[in-house]
Protein backbone atom coordinates (compact mmCIF):
# COMPACT_ATOMS: atom_id res chain seq x y z
CA UNK A 1 0.00 0.00 0.00
CA UNK A 2 1.26 3.54 -0.70
CA UNK A 3 2.01 5.87 2.14
CA UNK A 4 -1.14 8.36 3.23
CA UNK A 5 -1.21 11.64 2.11
CA UNK A 6 1.67 14.10 3.47
CA UNK A 7 -0.84 16.97 3.05
CA UNK A 8 -3.13 15.46 5.80
CA UNK A 9 -0.11 15.58 8.17
CA UNK A 10 1.11 18.40 7.25
CA UNK A 11 -2.42 20.39 7.17
CA UNK A 12 -2.86 19.08 10.66
CA UNK A 13 0.31 20.64 12.09
CA UNK A 14 -0.30 23.79 10.04
CA UNK A 15 -3.58 24.24 11.82
CA UNK A 16 -2.19 24.37 15.52
CA UNK A 17 -0.18 27.91 14.75
CA UNK A 18 -3.63 29.03 13.31
CA UNK A 19 -5.79 31.91 15.18
CA UNK A 20 -8.88 31.98 13.72
CA UNK A 21 -9.46 35.70 14.71
CA UNK A 22 -6.74 36.55 12.14
CA UNK A 23 -8.10 34.37 9.35
CA UNK A 24 -11.26 36.17 10.21
CA UNK A 25 -9.64 39.29 9.74
CA UNK A 26 -7.78 38.92 6.58
CA UNK A 27 -10.96 37.11 4.99
CA UNK A 28 -12.62 40.82 5.44
CA UNK A 29 -10.01 42.51 4.60
CA UNK A 30 -9.51 44.43 8.00
CA UNK A 31 -5.62 43.24 8.29
CA UNK A 32 -4.38 43.83 5.00
CA UNK A 33 -5.53 47.72 5.14
CA UNK A 34 -4.40 48.16 8.45
CA UNK A 35 -1.14 46.51 8.32
CA UNK A 36 -0.02 47.95 4.63
CA UNK A 37 2.48 45.99 2.85
CA UNK A 38 3.10 43.27 5.95
CA UNK A 39 -0.38 42.97 5.43
CA UNK A 40 0.12 40.52 2.38
CA UNK A 41 1.84 38.46 4.49
CA UNK A 42 -1.33 37.55 6.70
CA UNK A 43 -3.39 37.77 3.78
CA UNK A 44 -1.33 34.89 2.48
CA UNK A 45 -1.36 33.00 5.48
CA UNK A 46 -4.77 33.13 6.01
CA UNK A 47 -6.15 32.46 2.29
CA UNK A 48 -3.73 28.86 2.56
CA UNK A 49 -5.31 28.33 5.77
CA UNK A 50 -9.01 28.47 4.34
CA UNK A 51 -8.22 25.83 1.61
CA UNK A 52 -5.40 23.36 1.44
CA UNK A 53 -2.15 25.55 2.41
CA UNK A 54 0.31 22.98 0.94
CA UNK A 55 -1.84 23.55 -2.74
CA UNK A 56 -3.26 27.28 -2.73
CA UNK A 57 -5.62 28.85 -5.17
CA UNK A 58 -4.14 31.16 -8.08
CA UNK A 59 -4.89 34.50 -6.59
CA UNK A 60 -2.55 33.53 -3.52
CA UNK A 61 0.33 33.53 -5.58
CA UNK A 62 0.78 37.56 -5.51
CA UNK A 63 2.83 39.29 -7.04
CA UNK A 64 4.29 36.84 -9.56
CA UNK A 65 6.32 38.61 -12.40
CA UNK A 66 7.00 37.41 -16.17
CA UNK A 67 9.29 35.65 -17.54
CA UNK A 68 9.37 36.40 -21.29
CA UNK A 69 9.12 33.37 -23.52
CA UNK A 70 9.37 33.56 -27.60
CA UNK A 71 6.23 31.05 -28.64
CA UNK A 72 6.42 30.88 -32.39
CA UNK A 73 4.85 27.75 -32.84
CA UNK A 74 3.01 24.93 -30.26
CA UNK A 75 4.78 21.35 -30.33
CA UNK A 76 3.84 18.76 -32.86
CA UNK A 77 1.62 16.25 -32.44
CA UNK A 78 1.96 12.85 -34.14
CA UNK A 79 -0.71 10.39 -35.10
CA UNK A 80 -1.07 7.60 -32.21
CA UNK A 81 -0.89 4.73 -35.59
CA UNK A 82 2.48 6.51 -36.40
CA UNK A 83 3.84 5.80 -32.56
CA UNK A 84 5.27 2.85 -31.62
CA UNK A 85 3.18 2.32 -28.57
CA UNK A 86 -0.28 0.78 -29.94
CA UNK A 87 -3.51 2.56 -29.28
CA UNK A 88 -4.78 0.22 -26.71
CA UNK A 89 -1.42 0.95 -24.17
CA UNK A 90 -2.11 4.98 -24.72
CA UNK A 91 -5.88 4.11 -24.11
CA UNK A 92 -5.07 2.09 -20.58
CA UNK A 93 -2.38 5.18 -19.72
CA UNK A 94 -5.27 7.65 -20.23
CA UNK A 95 -7.82 5.99 -18.43
CA UNK A 96 -4.98 4.95 -15.13
CA UNK A 97 -4.19 9.30 -15.21
CA UNK A 98 -8.48 9.75 -15.25
CA UNK A 99 -8.83 7.73 -12.53
CA UNK A 100 -6.39 8.57 -10.12
CA UNK A 101 -7.43 12.19 -9.99
CA UNK A 102 -5.45 13.79 -13.18
CA UNK A 103 -5.94 17.48 -14.98
CA UNK A 104 -3.69 16.48 -17.91
CA UNK A 105 -1.50 13.64 -19.46
CA UNK A 106 0.35 14.13 -22.32
CA UNK A 107 3.23 11.93 -23.98
CA UNK A 108 5.41 12.69 -26.34
CA UNK A 109 7.67 10.48 -28.50
CA UNK A 110 10.61 11.58 -30.47
CA UNK A 111 9.56 15.44 -29.43
CA UNK A 112 5.74 15.38 -30.57
CA UNK A 113 2.95 14.50 -28.82
CA UNK A 114 1.34 11.29 -29.58
CA UNK A 115 -1.44 11.64 -26.55
CA UNK A 116 -3.06 15.04 -24.65
CA UNK A 117 -6.20 14.31 -22.56
CA UNK A 118 -7.13 16.69 -20.00
CA UNK A 119 -9.67 17.01 -17.23
CA UNK A 120 -11.27 19.62 -15.13
CA UNK A 121 -11.86 22.57 -17.15
CA UNK A 122 -8.02 22.57 -18.44
CA UNK A 123 -6.28 22.59 -21.82
CA UNK A 124 -2.89 22.99 -22.94
CA UNK A 125 -2.44 26.46 -22.87
CA UNK A 126 -3.94 26.31 -19.04
CA UNK A 127 -1.34 27.89 -16.58
CA UNK A 128 -0.18 25.36 -14.48
CA UNK A 129 1.39 25.39 -11.08
CA UNK A 130 4.80 23.41 -11.38
CA UNK A 131 5.07 23.37 -7.74
CA UNK A 132 8.74 21.49 -7.09
CA UNK A 133 9.29 20.31 -10.76
CA UNK A 134 10.37 24.25 -10.31
CA UNK A 135 13.68 23.31 -8.74
CA UNK A 136 15.16 22.17 -11.73
CA UNK A 137 14.91 25.53 -12.73
CA UNK A 138 17.84 27.23 -10.55
CA UNK A 139 20.04 24.06 -11.60
CA UNK A 140 19.81 24.48 -15.16
CA UNK A 141 20.51 28.03 -14.50
CA UNK A 142 23.41 27.30 -12.34
CA UNK A 143 25.01 25.28 -15.31
CA UNK A 144 24.63 28.82 -17.52
CA UNK A 145 26.39 31.02 -14.65
CA UNK A 146 29.68 28.26 -15.14
CA UNK A 147 29.65 28.48 -18.53
CA UNK A 148 29.51 32.32 -18.67
CA UNK A 149 32.42 32.97 -16.47
CA UNK A 150 30.20 33.59 -13.49
CA UNK A 151 30.73 30.79 -11.62
CA UNK A 152 34.04 28.58 -11.87
CA UNK A 153 32.77 25.07 -10.34
CA UNK A 154 29.73 23.58 -8.95
CA UNK A 155 31.98 22.62 -5.79
CA UNK A 156 33.29 26.26 -4.45
CA UNK A 157 31.90 27.17 -1.28
CA UNK A 158 28.16 28.26 -1.72
CA UNK A 159 29.91 31.01 0.74
CA UNK A 160 32.00 32.81 -2.09
CA UNK A 161 27.94 34.13 -3.37
CA UNK A 162 26.15 33.87 0.27
CA UNK A 163 28.66 35.77 2.72
CA UNK A 164 26.17 35.40 5.24
CA UNK A 165 27.34 31.48 5.10
CA UNK A 166 31.13 32.38 5.54
CA UNK A 167 30.85 30.94 8.96
CA UNK A 168 32.61 27.70 10.66
CA UNK A 169 28.91 26.23 10.49
CA UNK A 170 28.27 26.97 6.82
CA UNK A 171 31.06 27.41 5.02
CA UNK A 172 31.50 23.50 4.19
CA UNK A 173 28.78 23.32 2.20
CA UNK A 174 29.40 24.31 -1.96
CA UNK A 175 27.02 25.11 -4.89
CA UNK A 176 27.26 21.07 -5.24
CA UNK A 177 25.61 20.33 -2.01
CA UNK A 178 22.93 22.55 -2.66
CA UNK A 179 22.62 21.24 -6.28
CA UNK A 180 22.15 17.67 -4.79
CA UNK A 181 20.31 18.31 -1.58
CA UNK A 182 22.96 17.07 0.37
CA UNK A 183 24.30 20.16 2.14
CA UNK A 184 23.19 18.26 5.41
CA UNK A 185 21.27 21.42 6.03
CA UNK A 186 17.71 21.38 8.80
CA UNK A 187 14.25 21.60 7.76
CA UNK A 188 11.92 23.11 10.75
CA UNK A 189 8.18 21.94 11.04
CA UNK A 190 7.29 24.61 12.77
CA UNK A 191 4.42 26.29 11.07
CA UNK A 192 3.45 28.80 13.48
CA UNK A 193 3.27 32.53 11.62
CA UNK A 194 6.68 33.97 12.97
CA UNK A 195 8.26 30.73 12.46
CA UNK A 196 11.33 30.58 9.51
CA UNK A 197 9.35 27.88 8.19
CA UNK A 198 6.63 30.13 7.42
CA UNK A 199 8.75 33.43 6.83
CA UNK A 200 10.65 31.44 4.00
CA UNK A 201 6.91 30.20 2.15
CA UNK A 202 5.25 33.05 2.50
CA UNK A 203 7.01 36.22 3.85
CA UNK A 204 8.22 39.40 2.43
CA UNK A 205 12.10 38.59 2.36
CA UNK A 206 12.41 35.38 2.08
CA UNK A 207 16.58 35.47 1.33
CA UNK A 208 17.22 35.62 5.52
CA UNK A 209 15.09 32.49 6.82
CA UNK A 210 16.38 30.85 3.91
CA UNK A 211 19.91 31.85 4.91
CA UNK A 212 19.28 30.86 8.70
CA UNK A 213 19.00 27.44 8.31
CA UNK A 214 20.90 25.44 10.68
CA UNK A 215 23.18 22.47 9.58
CA UNK A 216 22.94 18.65 11.04
CA UNK A 217 24.86 16.67 8.91
CA UNK A 218 28.02 16.91 7.24
CA UNK A 219 27.63 18.24 3.66
CA UNK A 220 27.57 15.58 0.84
CA UNK A 221 27.03 12.94 3.45
CA UNK A 222 23.11 12.57 3.65
CA UNK A 223 20.36 13.50 1.17
CA UNK A 224 17.20 15.35 2.34
CA UNK A 225 15.08 16.83 -0.30
CA UNK A 226 14.40 20.83 1.69
CA UNK A 227 13.40 23.65 0.17
CA UNK A 228 16.07 25.97 1.31
CA UNK A 229 18.42 24.63 -1.37
CA UNK A 230 17.33 25.44 -4.08
CA UNK A 231 16.06 28.84 -3.30
CA UNK A 232 19.16 29.87 -2.22
CA UNK A 233 20.34 28.43 -5.76
CA UNK A 234 18.08 31.54 -7.01
CA UNK A 235 20.35 33.35 -4.81
CA UNK A 236 23.12 32.61 -6.19
CA UNK A 237 22.64 32.73 -9.88
CA UNK A 238 21.37 36.19 -9.19
CA UNK A 239 24.18 37.32 -7.57
CA UNK A 240 26.39 35.57 -9.39
CA UNK A 241 25.26 37.05 -12.20
CA UNK A 242 24.10 40.16 -11.16
CA UNK A 243 20.65 38.98 -13.14
CA UNK A 244 17.32 38.84 -11.67
CA UNK A 245 16.39 35.44 -11.56
CA UNK A 246 13.32 35.48 -14.12
CA UNK A 247 15.23 37.75 -17.11
CA UNK A 248 18.56 35.05 -16.86
CA UNK A 249 15.71 32.43 -16.89
CA UNK A 250 14.50 34.23 -20.12
CA UNK A 251 17.48 34.80 -22.19
CA UNK A 252 18.75 31.28 -20.91
CA UNK A 253 15.86 28.39 -21.27
CA UNK A 254 12.91 29.77 -21.32
CA UNK A 255 12.97 32.45 -24.88
CA UNK A 256 15.50 29.59 -26.51
CA UNK A 257 12.55 26.58 -26.19
CA UNK A 258 10.45 29.15 -27.62
CA UNK A 259 7.40 28.79 -24.54
CA UNK A 260 5.11 31.02 -24.03
CA UNK A 261 5.67 33.85 -21.35
CA UNK A 262 5.52 31.99 -17.45
CA UNK A 263 5.16 33.22 -14.13
CA UNK A 264 7.10 33.48 -10.94
CA UNK A 265 5.98 33.77 -7.51
CA UNK A 266 7.71 36.83 -5.30
CA UNK A 267 8.60 37.65 -2.06
CA UNK A 268 7.29 41.19 -3.00
CA UNK A 269 7.33 43.68 -6.00
CA UNK A 270 10.84 43.99 -6.99
CA UNK A 271 12.00 40.95 -4.45
CA UNK A 272 13.36 37.41 -4.95
CA UNK A 273 11.76 34.87 -6.75
CA UNK A 274 10.57 31.51 -4.84
CA UNK A 275 13.23 29.21 -6.85
CA UNK A 276 12.28 25.94 -4.90
CA UNK A 277 8.68 26.25 -5.90
CA UNK A 278 5.69 27.94 -7.32
CA UNK A 279 6.62 28.77 -11.24
CA UNK A 280 3.34 28.80 -13.30
CA UNK A 281 3.35 27.99 -17.01
CA UNK A 282 1.53 26.61 -20.06
CA UNK A 283 0.92 22.73 -19.72
CA UNK A 284 2.98 21.75 -22.80
CA UNK A 285 5.57 23.69 -22.16
CA UNK A 286 7.24 20.96 -19.73
CA UNK A 287 7.08 19.29 -22.73
CA UNK A 288 9.69 21.31 -24.47
CA UNK A 289 11.74 21.17 -21.00
CA UNK A 290 11.67 17.10 -21.38
CA UNK A 291 12.42 17.55 -24.66
CA UNK A 292 15.49 19.15 -23.80
CA UNK A 293 17.02 17.05 -20.78
CA UNK A 294 15.93 13.67 -22.96
CA UNK A 295 18.96 14.96 -25.60
CA UNK A 296 21.56 16.50 -23.85
CA UNK A 297 20.49 20.03 -23.71
CA UNK A 298 19.50 20.28 -27.18
CA UNK A 299 16.26 21.47 -28.41
CA UNK A 300 14.69 21.51 -32.38
CA UNK A 301 18.61 21.37 -33.21
CA UNK A 302 20.09 23.60 -31.01
CA UNK A 303 22.24 23.31 -27.56
CA UNK A 304 20.33 25.19 -25.35
CA UNK A 305 22.14 23.94 -21.81
CA UNK A 306 25.30 22.78 -21.95
CA UNK A 307 25.70 19.22 -22.90
CA UNK A 308 28.50 18.16 -19.77
CA UNK A 309 25.82 20.20 -17.51
CA UNK A 310 22.87 17.95 -17.83
CA UNK A 311 25.49 15.09 -18.03
CA UNK A 312 26.58 16.50 -14.84
CA UNK A 313 22.26 17.05 -13.81
CA UNK A 314 21.75 13.73 -14.57
CA UNK A 315 24.63 11.38 -12.63
CA UNK A 316 23.72 9.88 -9.24
CA UNK A 317 24.99 11.95 -6.93
CA UNK A 318 26.88 10.55 -3.67
CA UNK A 319 24.22 10.97 -1.36
CA UNK A 320 21.53 9.43 -3.06
CA UNK A 321 21.90 7.27 -6.29
CA UNK A 322 18.47 7.77 -7.09
CA UNK A 323 18.88 11.59 -7.40
CA UNK A 324 21.21 14.05 -9.74
CA UNK A 325 21.06 17.79 -9.45
CA UNK A 326 17.30 18.85 -8.85
CA UNK A 327 16.12 15.90 -10.49
CA UNK A 328 15.39 12.43 -9.62
CA UNK A 329 16.44 9.20 -10.91
CA UNK A 330 15.53 5.68 -11.45
CA UNK A 331 19.02 4.33 -10.85
CA UNK A 332 17.63 1.65 -8.06
CA UNK A 333 14.52 0.53 -6.91
CA UNK A 334 13.05 1.93 -3.83
CA UNK A 335 9.27 0.76 -3.51
CA UNK A 336 8.93 4.23 -1.27
CA UNK A 337 10.75 7.02 -2.34
CA UNK A 338 12.40 9.12 0.79
CA UNK A 339 12.54 12.98 0.72
CA UNK A 340 13.39 13.27 4.58
CA UNK A 341 15.80 10.69 5.66
CA UNK A 342 14.57 11.24 9.56
CA UNK A 343 10.88 10.06 8.26
CA UNK A 344 9.15 7.76 6.20
CA UNK A 345 5.81 10.33 6.19
CA UNK A 346 6.67 11.87 3.38
CA UNK A 347 7.52 9.20 0.34
CA UNK A 348 5.89 8.23 -2.96
CA UNK A 349 5.21 4.47 -4.40
CA UNK A 350 6.85 2.89 -6.61
CA UNK A 351 5.24 -0.55 -6.65
CA UNK A 352 8.42 -2.08 -9.08
CA UNK A 353 11.27 -0.87 -10.31
CA UNK A 354 11.12 0.95 -14.12
CA UNK A 355 11.90 -0.85 -16.95
CA UNK A 356 14.12 1.20 -18.53
CA UNK A 357 17.46 2.16 -16.33
CA UNK A 358 17.71 5.80 -17.61
CA UNK A 359 13.88 6.98 -16.01
CA UNK A 360 14.67 10.74 -15.18
CA UNK A 361 12.03 12.53 -14.09
CA UNK A 362 10.91 15.79 -11.78
CA UNK A 363 8.60 15.92 -9.15
CA UNK A 364 6.15 18.07 -8.11
CA UNK A 365 3.31 18.15 -4.87
CA UNK A 366 0.18 16.46 -5.80
CA UNK A 367 1.76 13.97 -7.90
CA UNK A 368 2.97 16.10 -10.71
CA UNK A 369 5.88 14.24 -12.67
CA UNK A 370 7.64 14.48 -16.05
CA UNK A 371 8.91 11.62 -16.46
CA UNK A 372 11.73 11.39 -19.19
CA UNK A 373 13.08 8.54 -20.87
CA UNK A 374 16.14 8.90 -23.17
CA UNK A 375 16.41 5.62 -24.30
CA UNK A 376 12.55 4.90 -25.49
CA UNK A 377 12.30 8.86 -26.39
CA UNK A 378 9.98 9.36 -24.42
CA UNK A 379 8.72 12.17 -22.32
CA UNK A 380 5.54 11.94 -20.22
CA UNK A 381 3.58 14.47 -18.55
CA UNK A 382 1.21 14.28 -15.29
CA UNK A 383 -0.55 17.10 -13.76
CA UNK A 384 -3.20 17.50 -10.82
CA UNK A 385 -3.71 17.08 -7.71
CA UNK A 386 -2.70 14.44 -5.16
CA UNK A 387 -3.88 11.35 -5.42
CA UNK A 388 -2.73 8.68 -2.29
CA UNK A 389 -2.92 5.60 -4.54
CA UNK A 390 -0.61 7.19 -7.93
CA UNK A 391 2.36 4.59 -8.50
CA UNK A 392 5.49 6.16 -9.91
CA UNK A 393 6.34 3.24 -11.84
CA UNK A 394 3.20 2.68 -13.45
CA UNK A 395 2.96 4.67 -16.34
CA UNK A 396 6.71 4.75 -17.68
CA UNK A 397 6.32 1.19 -17.37
CA UNK A 398 3.69 0.13 -19.67
CA UNK A 399 5.07 2.56 -22.41
CA UNK A 400 8.28 1.40 -22.65
CA UNK A 401 7.03 -2.11 -22.15
CA UNK A 402 4.81 -1.63 -25.02
CA UNK A 403 7.98 -0.05 -27.51
CA UNK A 404 10.24 -2.92 -26.38
CA UNK A 405 7.09 -5.63 -27.33
CA UNK A 406 6.87 -4.10 -31.06
CA UNK A 407 7.38 -5.83 -33.57
CA UNK A 408 9.44 -5.10 -36.70
CA UNK A 409 7.68 -3.81 -39.49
Amino acid sequence: MPRADIGGVMIGKFFKGVGFAVVAAVAFGFVPAALGAYGLYWERWATAFLGNPLDPPYRWYKPLETVEGDFAAPIPSLEPAASPIPGQVLEAAARYAETHASDALLVAWRGSVILERYWNEQGPDSLFPAHSMTKILPGILIGHAIADGYIDSPDVSASVFLPEWNDDEHRGITIRHLLTMSSGIEESYDFKPKSDRMQRVMGLDIIPPNLAVKVRHEPGTVFAHFNPNPALLGVIVERATGRRFGDYLSEKLWRPIGARDALLFMDREGGMAHTDCCSWSAIRDWIRIGELLRNGGVYRGRQIVPAAWVEEMTTPSAANVNYGMQLWLGTKWEEYRRYDPDTDTFANWHAEPFVADDVIFLDGLGKKRLYIIPSHELVILRTGPNNDEWDDSYLPNILVTAIQERKPR
